[in-house]
């Protein structure tokens, strides 16, 4: 095939404005067109990157790991916020929340320790539980939960619930919080 090469003419204005009528109204397209169009597009797919689809970004999976250990002493039996994982931008809508953290080597006594995910600042409604005395255990839950009244940017958080028993002390490492949007 020959190399195409340039027209020696730029159309008029009134040329483009005809060009522009006429593909803006698919309904005027020659029938043969638009029977040869989907043929053509099944056997030569267009590349299109999935970031143009939209509301493909909105059922990607979000995850963060927080690796470094905290202690906690306080605020006992309430839920706080202790550094994260956070994951924050969430459209409306319901997700599969997945978290978990290993039960740091440096508590000690019989805490009782939980994580859960928080939705929009609300405490969680379901929580991995586990106690101190089994240093490294790793620990983990998962729950569906519904983030709406965020106005398309909503945000699931890790929450974290101790009971220190009397003098004992809790330590969570290795964090983590994976978020799927179902729908």
């Amino acid at each position: 095939m020959p190399p195409l090469t340039p027209p020696d003419t730029i159309l008029t204005p009134e040329q483009r404005d005809m060009v522009d009528s006429f593909l803006s109204v698919p309904m005027k397209f020659p029938s043969e067109l638009k029977a040869w169009l989907p043929d053509y597009l099944s056997l030569n797919v267009p590349y299109i990157p999935v970031s143009q689809l939209l509301g493909y970004k909105g059922t990607l999976a979000h995850n963060e790991i927080v690796n470094d250990a905290i202690a906690v002493t306080s605020p006992e039996r309430t839920w706080s916020d202790q550094g994260g994982p956070y994951v924050t931008g969430l459209a409306d809508g319901v997700y599969f929340c997945a978290w978990g953290c290993k039960t740091g080597r440096g508590a000690t006594g019989g805490a009782t320790t939980r994580m859960g995910v928080s939705v929009n600042g609300a405490d969680p409604t379901a929580y991995a539980t586990f106690q101190t005395t089994d240093p490294d255990a790793p620990v983990w839950r998962g729950q569906e939960v519904e983030a709406r009244g965020g106005q398309d940017n909503n945000s699931i958080d890790a929450s974290y619930w101790f009971d220190l028993g009397g003098g004992a002390s809790a330590q969570f490492e290795q964090r983590w919080l994976t978020v799927l949007r179902v729908t």
